[in-house]
């Protein structure tokens, strides 16, 4: 829950009002159970195959209708605010884990978790009670760590992520990019993916050193042995160019918008039909 792949900021849902929204506001609509999951389909890009989805957070709030998270996330930055919508979106998507579960749908879910959290080393065994309650195996769960807390990474920031690993679950190295973690520092995480931010796509196909960047980032992906997911594709450039540079993954509005958890089959079928309809 960070400030680009999960803040989905570029396309913000439901009318708008020009009263400024508060922390308690924010309150408020967590005792009333007002945020809930989107999920975006990521695609691997030999045989086209969904291979997951992220869980991206949603507000329907009663007045503005469905508010995506670059409307209020930044007013609660740097707060534990952040760790409860964090934990209210891993309860959630778990459970919609597992009812895709019942329905014959092998769908790993990536949820991303707040900085903070990550310091503190009983979070593996909070995540893996979650998780066991519902009845879902850990290798189903992805947990998103943003670049920049991997960059000011302290021994028990590692130690949870190590633990997480350990329980089975995947550790995505989110926004990469934008956090200036060097190879050195990537190389002591104990991750599963490398998810390279928009900022690295968007005019790579046309700008030389966006492009040169961005061919670097996927080969340290490959160097680590870590699946590398191209962020943010949104058009069919974009997508020829990550299909020619060879990444493993790809995630963006080219392929699929957030969807409601009850709409994923629906998106399932077409795509196995006609991809990019």
């Amino acid at each position: 829950m960070h400030q680009h792949g999960t803040l989905d900021n570029h396309h913000q849902e439901g009318p708008q009002s020009h009263k400024s929204l508060t922390l308690e506001d924010i309150w408020r609509a967590i005792e009333l159970d007002q945020f809930f999951p989107y999920y975006q389909p990521k695609v691997k890009l030999r045989g086209m195959e969904p291979v997951g989805v992220e869980a991206l957070m949603r507000w329907r709030h009663p007045e503005r209708g469905v508010l995506s998270a670059g409307a209020f996330l930044p007013l609660i930055a740097d707060n534990f605010l952040f760790d409860e919508l964090a934990f209210i979106m891993l309860e959630k998507s778990v459970a919609q884990s597992r009812a895709w579960q019942k329905e014959g749908l092998d769908i790993i879910i990536s949820v991303n978790m707040s900085p903070d959290l990550l310091h503190d080393t009983t979070l593996p065994d909070r995540i893996a009670a979650i998780v066991t309650e519902h009845c879902v195996p850990m290798q189903r769960l992805i947990i998103e760590v943003p670049e920049s807390s991997i960059a000011r990474g302290t021994d028990d920031v590692l130690e949870t992520l190590t633990q997480l690993r350990v329980k089975g679950c995947g550790v995505a190295i989110d926004d990469y990019g934008t956090g200036y973690c060097d190879r050195a520092q990537l190389e002591r995480v104990p991750a599963s993916e490398l998810k390279i931010d928009r900022m690295m796509l968007a005019g790579a196909s046309r700008r030389p050193l966006l492009r040169q960047q961005l061919e670097h980032s996927i080969d340290i992906a490959r160097e680590l042995n870590l699946a590398a997911v191209a962020e943010g594709v949104e058009s069919p450039d974009e997508w020829d160019l990550v299909n020619e540079l060879g990444v493993d993954m790809v995630q963006g509005y080219f392929i699929a918008h957030p969807m409601a958890g009850e709409d994923l089959r629906d998106w399932l079928a077409r795509w196995s039909v006609d991809p990019f309809v």
